[in-house]
């Protein structure tokens, strides 16, 4: 008596094996092959090259408006025609304006401590009344005596800090002609009566 045929992993009879085709076999191992060889395996034949492109240039239309356009002139974003060498001389303006003021604040007053918090406090006030009568909108007159309000200490401060009482008095004097603001003021005066000159 024959000996039992072992039953295949493809099914129970000892005919399964041959009755399977293999075609879906061979297709899973490549698809397997793909994923573990990164498309390697059983990858297509790569495409046929191109074909190399002529080397001779393409004839380019001619642009009349490129030709025919006139060059640009280079702009600047400060055009001075002064000139570096030709700015204001503030120093000079200072000088000037030291001795067109000068005769309206004689007699000079002593540069001492109280003397320049007078000074100061006189110079603040008219600041402000300066801006209450030349400012027509008011919003902006609003704003403006909030922001002296604001920062009056600190300017009371630094005043009698840095600037000498001539120079106060020169601000408050020329404020008083209501034709020049404040910040320019200030510092022409203080350039035409410095500390350091008393």
């Amino acid at each position: 008596m024959a000996a039992p045929r072992q039953a295949s992993s493809f099914g129970q009879g000892g005919d399964a094996p041959s009755a399977r085709p293999a075609a879906p076999r061979r297709r899973y191992t490549c698809l397997f092959g793909q994923l573990l060889l990164a498309g390697l395996a059983c990858a297509a034949p790569p495409p046929e090259p191109a074909a190399a492109p002529s080397r001779d240039p393409i004839p380019l239309a001619p642009r009349p408006e490129l030709s025919e356009a006139p060059p640009v002139e280079p702009r600047t974003a400060n055009n001075d025609a002064r000139g570096f060498e030709n700015q204001p001389d503030y120093d000079g303006e200072a000088a000037e304006l030291r001795a067109r003021v000068l005769p309206r604040l004689t007699p000079l007053s002593p540069d001492t401590p109280k003397a320049r918090e007078a000074a100061c406090d006189a110079m603040l006030a008219e600041a402000a009344a300066f801006y209450r009568d030349v400012e027509r909108d008011d919003a902006a007159r609003d704003r403006a005596e909030r922001l002296l309000g604001s920062t009056r200490a600190a300017d009371r401060r630094a005043c009698v800090r840095e600037t000498t009482v001539q120079a106060a008095r020169c601000v408050t004097t020329l404020l008083g002609d209501r034709d020049t603001e404040f910040p320019w003021l200030l510092d022409q005066c203080s350039r035409a009566f410095p500390r350091d000159a008393g």
